[in-house]
């Protein structure tokens, strides 16, 4: 037999934002955080954030979907990373 959590339950470790929303929720203590849903908002989002800003692709991405940017242009390059070819998809900072 196989068990492990249901589909819902799965989210608070597949997805970065899912945990951010429960932890709210729950007033759970946690870093502040930033959404984003379009290349174009991310890239004007770290123009003015504080450094160093951690860039995490929502979702799952096999335990490499997070870069730590100590500069504006690592973190565009960390946004392009994952974004590639597409527009649109959430990242949190």
């Amino acid at each position: 037999k196989v068990f492990g959590p249901n589909k819902q339950a799965a989210q608070i470790e597949g997805s970065k934002l899912f945990a951010k929303k429960i932890m709210e929720k729950y007033n759970i203590p946690t870093a502040d955080y930033k959404e984003v849903e379009r290349k174009k908002d991310a890239l004007t989002y770290i123009e003015n954030c504080e450094l160093p800003v951690v860039v995490k692709k929502d979702g799952l991405a096999a335990g490499k979907g997070v870069i730590i940017a100590d500069t504006i242009e690592a973190a565009r390059s960390a946004i392009e990373i994952m974004y590639g070819d597409e527009e649109e998809g959430t990242v949190v900072f």
